[in-house]
């Protein structure tokens, strides 16, 4: 049976646009190809905002049932490395970090570091309250407060929360909903990898809109769905991650949903790296573990492709930072 003619998991497909409510057409369809699932998933793009979606919608015990315990984010923290020197340098010099201590011949540097290194740097709000949604292990909520940030965190799997709680960190076990938080709590709030995993994008932002201050900062990352990889990998695609990714979204799209909850937009920009250009490579040929990525030679092979996507914009990752009106 060919992969076109295969059962669809779940319900029967007629689903809307989460983002718009708009209709949908036929995108592609895959199978789990991180844990080597069997179950074939179907996608649609939105006709008019053109987000492209799991069709059906999972439920929220099927979406749980997509996350073993063993899934990469939810192992362990290791001791977290100490920041350089540069970086503290750029950090102090151009985002607010003025608590820092570098030493005076890197600060003299640091103009120049600024231009080239560590530029998607979050600009340091003093005793700002902070919050990582979908925080994983907790490595980024460790690596923010060792600069000074008060962060906590929410994520849903037990087996991360309780890595986050054995390295001291203050994380909230269940959905964004679910933690309650008081309107106006924090300055900075983060969902780095996580909006795509989101059913329902709406309430999520609307969410995100309630619990944030006027003036606070949004940092959203998530895959690009016009990425030049995406084009050219298709369903091998590492970034698709079928089933988890239920939303794909592009920078038009991400910029409206923002914009309808009340956010403005700062920055956006569509950055990339190797890993997931190196990983569809591994899917497309059938090569396991992900050998590809540990080569020097062929991650410098990749730089065309990275410096590629980056001119035209067209990157495997959209990075947004927005400002709650």
């Amino acid at each position: 049976m060919s992969l076109s003619n295969k059962p669809i998991s779940g319900h029967e497909p007629g689903s809307l646009c989460p983002l718009c409510n708009s209709n949908g057409e036929f995108s592609f369809r895959s199978r789990d190809l991180f844990f080597k699932g069997t179950l074939i998933y179907q996608y649609m793009q939105c006709t008019h905002c053109g987000a492209v979606y799991q069709d059906p919608m999972p439920t929220q015990a099927e979406i749980e049932g997509f996350y073993p315990d063993d899934y990469s984010v939810y192992r362990k923290i290791r001791p977290p490395k100490r920041h350089g020197r540069a970086k503290f340098a750029v950090l102090r010099y151009k985002y607010g970090y003025k608590h820092l201590h570098v030493p005076r011949a890197f600060l003299l540097m640091a103009s120049v570091l600024s231009l080239f290194r560590y530029r998607d740097s979050i600009t340091y709000v003093p005793n700002g309250r902070a919050l990582d949604i979908g925080c994983g292990n907790g490595k980024f909520i460790q690596a923010m407060n060792s600069l000074g940030w008060q962060f906590e965190g929410v994520e849903f799997n037990p087996v991360a929360v309780d890595a986050c709680h054995e390295a001291g960190l203050k994380v909230f076990h269940g959905e964004l909903q679910a933690a309650a938080y008081k309107d106006n709590s924090f300055d900075l709030i983060t969902a780095r990898h996580v909006i795509e995993h989101m059913p329902n994008p709406n309430n999520f932002m609307c969410e995100i809109t309630r619990i944030l201050k006027k003036k606070g900062r949004l940092v959203i990352e998530t895959p690009n769905s016009q990425a030049l990889g995406r084009r050219w990998f298709g369903t091998n695609w590492y970034a698709n991650e079928v089933p988890r990714h239920l939303v794909l979204y592009n920078t038009d799209n991400l910029n409206s949903l923002a914009e309808r909850h009340g956010m403005r937009r700062i920055k956006v920009k569509t950055p990339t790296t190797p890993k997931i250009i190196l990983n569809s490579l591994d899917y497309l040929i059938g090569r396991k573990d992900k050998p590809s990525r540990k080569s020097k030679f062929l991650r410098l092979l990749s730089r065309p492709y990275v410096m590629l996507a980056a001119i035209t914009g067209r990157g495997d990752i959209v990075l947004a930072t927005y400002e709650r009106s």
